[in-house]
């Protein structure tokens, strides 16, 4: 199937490795809050016989900084698979951590297999390209069980469930596993009322690895390889789903509702994807995945130009986040020399800067005798 698996597998390894390292070299404000905490208005919704977007039984709510599966408002359930999927963009070389919470009580029709049962949704299709009928979307599920589940082997969490996908259980050679469910070898499952963190390392469509706990280090509960596309287990899937064996590259990330109530405190990504040229204002030491064209995103630092490597500058929704280890002053400037913000900055504190304009920004940062002046492109 594949060329040189050699070298593939080395750099599947070295991969790996170096997504557990990220957890301590990244900052809090380079991950991404999937979950605002407020409102779900950066996701699509999606039921098995209904229209995209139709919040069937008003299932999904958001109260008190908690997204809600909720089946308070159901008679009997009737096959409604239901689908919430972060709709901002698409991830394939990531870290990914949440926080969940099993409720108490199936809402009755509720299949047995489904009881205290929920998934992140990997590498998944969008909630747009599902078809009226379709009941999961394509993609690779890391199980969320709870205590009573019987529906995998006793005590397995975090376990790999294959709606219209596939996956190796060995990196090179092989032949592809069919399995719909694979089982992990973690022996924790939470109780209702509970809450339990849990993660996991994507690397595109080479290795992937679960995770209990917050971070993505340690012994991982599972590992498979070069996830695939492969027809069944989804019922009524779009007519141009790529053939089996086609590799799994990239997706969106998505939570379920399939009987049973859950609770969701965090869901959160590090994108391991980006500018690896360390001359550039844009790289990161975690990035694992180079993309050059990342590089240009937020200008480029000349080597007399750059702040400090051990000041973080970070990109978020309308503006950006900064922080350095000491205290001192930044200013934000158009193309004009126009003052757009100027604040003093504390050590150590995250300082969110929001940019009303969109285009090339100067921004300038001076602590002590450090004088560095970089280019951001405003989004």
């Amino acid at each position: 199937m594949r060329n040189n698996r050699t070298k593939v597998l080395g750099n599947l390894i070295t991969a790996a490795l170096l997504a557990g390292a990220t957890v301590s070299q990244a900052e809090d404000s380079a991950w991404v809050q999937l979950f605002n905490g407020t409102d779900m208005k950066d996701w699509d919704l999606k039921f098995a016989k209904h229209p995209l977007n139709e919040n069937f039984n008003n299932t999904f709510k958001v109260a008190d900084g908690i997204l809600s599966v909720d089946y308070t408002g159901w008679g009997t359930f009737n096959g409604e698979f239901g689908h919430a999927i972060n709709k901002t963009r698409t991830y394939s070389y990531y870290l990914l951590r949440s926080e969940y919470q099993v409720g108490d009580k199936q809402v009755t029709g509720g299949p047995g297999w489904a009881l205290q049962n929920n998934g992140l949704m990997l590498h998944s299709q969008s909630m747009a390209s599902m078809t009226l009928n379709q009941d999961f979307p394509i993609s690779l599920e890391a199980q969320l069980l709870g205590a009573s589940n019987t529906g995998a082997d006793p005590n397995s969490n975090m376990n790999l469930c294959t709606p219209g996908t596939a996956f190796y259980t060995v990196p090179t050679g092989g032949t592809v596993n069919l399995n719909h469910c694979f089982s992990a070898t973690t022996n924790f499952r939470p109780a209702p009322g509970v809450w339990t963190w849990v993660s996991a390392a994507v690397m595109g469509d080479s290795i992937i690895r679960h995770y209990i706990g917050n971070s993505p280090t340690g012994t991982p509960t599972l590992t498979y390889y070069h996830p695939v596309y492969w027809a069944g287990a989804v019922s009524n899937p779009p007519a141009n789903t790529p053939p089996d064996g086609t590799p799994l590259k990239s997706g969106y990330i998505a939570i379920q509702a399939e009987s049973h109530p859950y609770k969701f405190r965090k869901i959160e990504v590090l994108d391991l994807e980006g500018c690896m040229d360390k001359s550039k204002a844009a790289y990161r030491t975690y990035f694992v995945k180079d993309n050059p064209a990342a590089c240009a995103a937020t200008g480029v630092a000349a080597p007399a130009d750059a702040l400090p490597r051990n000041v973080d500058m970070t990109r978020e929704p309308a503006g950006f986040s900064f922080r350095s280890p000491q205290g001192g002053n930044l200013e934000v400037a158009d193309p004009s020399g126009k003052i757009l913000a100027r604040m003093t900055v504390a050590a150590g504190v995250p300082q969110y800067v929001a940019l009303a304009r969109k285009g090339l920004c100067l921004i300038s940062w001076q602590s002590g005798a450090t004088v560095a002046r970089v280019k951001w492109t405003g989004l």
